[in-house]
């Protein structure tokens, strides 16, 4: 399910399509690209148990804009150095494991 980088930063309710209809659910905040929910029941039937159905999992691709204007990439650039790196740990992590600091 596509959501936006705002979506994924600061949290979200999105319509999640399942084969009833529409189901809300509530994308929380700092949601990583890739992660799955679950949605208990809302699956496909059980073949042998007609009453119970399995469940729903859904990954999140993050859509990352495309096309910013000139005072769009100043305030991520304004952001970016706001966060500073505690908020970026596998970034931090990866660049350890590569050249073995501690």
């Amino acid at each position: 399910v596509p959501i936006t980088f705002a979506e994924a930063a600061l949290g979200a309710t999105i319509n999640i399509p399942t084969l009833e209809g529409e189901e809300e659910y509530v994308i929380p905040e700092g949601t990583q690209p890739g992660t799955q929910f679950t949605l208990k029941g809302k699956g496909i039937q059980n073949l042998n148990y007609p009453s119970r159905r399995g469940d729903l999992i859904f990954t999140v691709v993050v859509e990352i804009p495309k096309g910013l204007s000139q005072k769009q990439k100043e305030h991520m650039r304004a952001f970016a150095d706001s966060c500073g790196e505690s908020n970026y740990a596998k970034h931090k992590q990866f660049f350890k494991k590569i050249f073995g600091q501690k």
